[in-house]
């Protein structure tokens, strides 16, 4: 295994300010995912310096506070921002949010014991590798995942460490002891404390990686998924759900085909307007899709659900059936140009109200009929024809 970590030039800066003032460390994903041998992302740092002399020693890195009871500052240096936090151990923890109260340490030892894994209890202070076990590098080495210290009392002060550690070990590919896998299950009905933010934070991180269908799969196998979302899990077929989300990168089409069969538990979850929106549109209009045989069809459905919608059903079909023949008439309709919208037509609100029709639902109506005709035959959208309906409909 590697004793040295390869450090880019602007973490060699931020390490080296750290120890020049004081000790300074990269600690966590960092450390854990190069020792793997994958390319590490985020680059997170800690120190024996205390919180105020840090937004001085950075003061043209735009320190900001992100969490001034756990001494951590966040600086931006060349366009990408990292995180520097105090050497701590825990001292309290509650029912909801766990920690209370934590105990600034000049050890790293003392830091790297509150860990949740071995694997992310490593720390590197630009020459040597720190660890507080020997297990934490015969874990790397044997790609295992491991609680510090006793699994149970590790999740009962965080149960968050429960989903933490199934994407850990799904992500980068870690066989799960035996005790981790114990610990888990006898304790999984503990993940209900955690706030739902904070529980779908973890999933959505799950189903964003390429290992997803790995992690989704120990999701369930060790009762989480169940304890979450009861409806779901019942509702749900597991090897045909994994199989899908293995060929799905877009996490709202892999929430579609989770909660394809139980859209009320989706209503857990805490979406921004325009995902929920999507998921709701590809599992209400999904089964309309077989019914389509011609580009009617295709642009009737787009009006209702818009493009990027439709799109997302066909690649959710595409995993079903030959969708071929649809792929065909949606590419000439795009080619072409063919109007699928009201903002499509050859004439607007104002020019039917230039007819003397001012009434506002009438005008809508006037419209949908309109659209309708243009979906059917895209040659008749012109504005003299239009109009002529227009006044054939008013005598």
């Amino acid at each position: 295994m590697r004793n040295k970590i390869k450090l880019t030039e602007d973490l060699k800066w931020i390490l080296n300010q750290l120890n020049k003032f004081g000790k300074g460390y990269i600690v966590g994903g960092y450390v854990r995912d190069y020792l793997l041998g994958i390319e590490p992302k985020d680059c997170d740092f800690c120190t024996n310096i205390d919180y105020e002399k840090l937004k001085v020693i950075f003061q043209d890195c735009s320190p900001k506070e992100i969490g001034k009871a756990f001494g951590i500052i966040q600086i931006i240096y060349r366009g990408k921002s990292y995180e520097i936090a105090k050497l701590r151990k825990e001292v309290g923890f509650t029912e909801s949010r766990n920690i209370v109260d934590v105990e600034f340490v000049s050890d790293i030892y003392e830091d790297l014991k509150r860990r949740d894994f071995t694997v992310n209890a490593i720390a590197y202070d630009g020459e040597n590798l720190i660890y507080p076990s020997i297990e934490a590098i015969e874990d790397i080495e044997n790609r295992v995942l491991r609680f510090v210290g006793e699994g149970s009392e590790r999740i009962k002060e965080d149960p968050l460490r429960i989903l933490r550690g199934i994407r850990i070990a799904g992500d980068k590919e870690l066989n799960i002891l035996k005790s981790v896998e114990e610990a888990i299950i006898q304790n999984k009905r503990e993940i209900k404390r955690i706030s739902i933010e904070r529980v779908q934070d973890e999933i959505f991180k799950m189903l964003k990686s390429k290992n997803r269908g790995k992690s989704f799969q120990l999701l369930n196998k060790f009762g989480i998924f169940e304890e979450l979302f009861p409806e779901t899990k019942k509702k749900m077929q597991l090897d045909e759900v994994i199989d899908k989300i293995k060929k799905i990168e877009s996490l709202n089409l892999n929430l579609s085909v989770i909660f394809f069969n139980s859209k009320d538990e989706l209503s857990k979850l805490k979406l921004d307007n325009k995902s929920k929106k999507t998921i709701l549109n590809i599992i209400n209009q999904k089964e309309n899709l077989k019914k389509i045989e011609d580009k009617y069809g295709i642009k009737k459905m787009i009006s209702l659900i818009g493009l990027e919608d439709f799109k997302d059903i066909l690649v959710l079909e595409k995993l079903e059936r030959e969708v071929s023949n649809i792929e065909i008439l949606l590419k000439d309709i795009l080619e072409k140009n063919e109007p699928i919208f009201l903002k499509d037509l050859a004439i607007s609100g104002k020019d039917i109200i230039s007819k003397g029709i001012s009434d506002g639902k009438k005008i809508k109506s006037i419209l949908e009929k309109l659209l309708e005709v243009v979906l059917h035959n895209p040659d008749f959208n012109t504005k003299d024809y239009l109009i002529k309906l227009i006044e054939e409909e008013k005598n």
